[in-house]
């Protein structure tokens, strides 16, 4: 008990202290991790293999398999994007617990559309995964297409056997929008002040 009360007053006294430093810079190092480490060609990572199922019920779970190296063994960011008719979106870094040499596991997405709307119709988009390490070294990607279907079904995916063992490493946000969103031609519409 006295531990706890004594790290709690510890952390509290820290947050005060940099509060009264009264810069936002102060709290970056807790809230982004150091981007430190050797940089160039030869310290990229990889990305080995990307693997998910192709066609997806929209409001279902869904799983995309990576595996990835680096050979410096400070990989900390797992990055996705979607693009759908044009319009792209690439999610916030979904930060590892720890630097890794080799990832092998999974994301998750919930496939919600970022609308309001009601989608009656078949949505086709891709999606690209890639990761960075501790120093900024950024890998290859890996490009994908998928369909969502409004009765399409759930992720029943069997991943080939060198991805299918792994954590989730987290979960990253899917803003696809429904094409009555977009406009029929595939322009968004909406309108820019």
């Amino acid at each position: 008990m006295t531990l706890k009360f004594t790290l709690r007053s510890l952390v509290l006294g820290a947050t005060i202290f940099l509060l009264a430093a009264g810069s936002a810079k102060a709290f970056l190092p807790f809230i982004l991790p150091p981007q430190e480490g050797p940089v160039g060609k030869a310290h990229e990572p990889v990305i080995e293999a990307v693997s998910a199922q192709k066609e997806i019920g929209i409001g279902e779970l869904w799983k995309i398999y990576i595996r990835a190296s680096d050979p410096d063994g400070d990989v900390d960011k797992i990055y996705v994007s979607f693009s759908q008719l044009g319009d792209d979106y690439i999610s916030l870094p979904l930060l590892l617990d720890r630097p890794m040499k080799k990832i092998q596991g999974s994301v998750l997405t919930w496939t919600t559309l970022a609308s309001s709307s009601t989608q009656t119709g078949v949505i086709y988009g891709t999606a690209e995964v890639w990761v960075e390490d501790r120093a900024g070294n950024t890998s290859n990607s890996k490009k994908f297409e998928f369909i969502l279907d409004p009765f399409g079904p759930r992720d029943k995916f069997v991943p080939p056997p060198a991805l299918a063992t792994g954590p989730v490493f987290g979960q990253v946000d899917f803003p696809i929008r429904s094409e009555d969103d977009l406009g029929g031609d595939g322009e968004d519409d909406r309108k820019v002040n």
